[in-house]
């Protein structure tokens, strides 16, 4: 979170301060290659999910959301539209509130629980996610 937040908040290459964070916080960090791949994820999938926050909050133009909610929303609908086989829907949703009560205000739990089950509940996206996946069935077995 900490390496999306600086990339959000200042700019820069998203992979340097990875680094940067990895290398400063080595103590603290339990499983760089979950966050290197979780940012890979978020890099790719930049402007999907900067929609996706457009669609499920719109009363809260996502240039004046606050930081930390923006970085926690960035970080939860990655992980539910590109999930890590060994992290449920719901886990990645509680991860994501827990960190918003933490580290925002008095609301931001509600506001992210409320966006993400928005997000995990979007039929279109379910459908776009199941005719990918029959589309690479297909090519596989000819």
């Amino acid at each position: 979170m900490q390496s999306f937040f600086e990339h959000e908040a200042r700019g820069g290459d998203l992979q340097e301060i990875l680094a940067y964070n990895l290398t400063e916080y080595a103590d603290k960090i339990t499983d760089a290659s979950f966050a290197g791949n979780l940012l890979r994820k978020i890099d790719k999938n930049y402007a999907t999910i900067r929609a996706l926050i457009k669609k499920h909050a719109p009363e809260w133009p996502v240039e004046r959301m606050d930081p930390v909610e923006r970085a926690i929303l960035f970080l939860g609908i990655c992980e539910l539209i590109d999930p890590e086989p060994d992290v449920p829907v719901n886990v990645a949703i509680n991860e994501s509130i827990e960190l918003a009560k933490t580290y925002g205000d008095d609301n931001s739990g509600k506001f992210v629980n409320g966006v993400l089950n928005a997000v995990a509940h979007d039929k279109t996206l379910k459908l776009a996610t199941k005719k990918s996946k029959s589309k690479t069935a297909k090519t596989k077995n000819p």
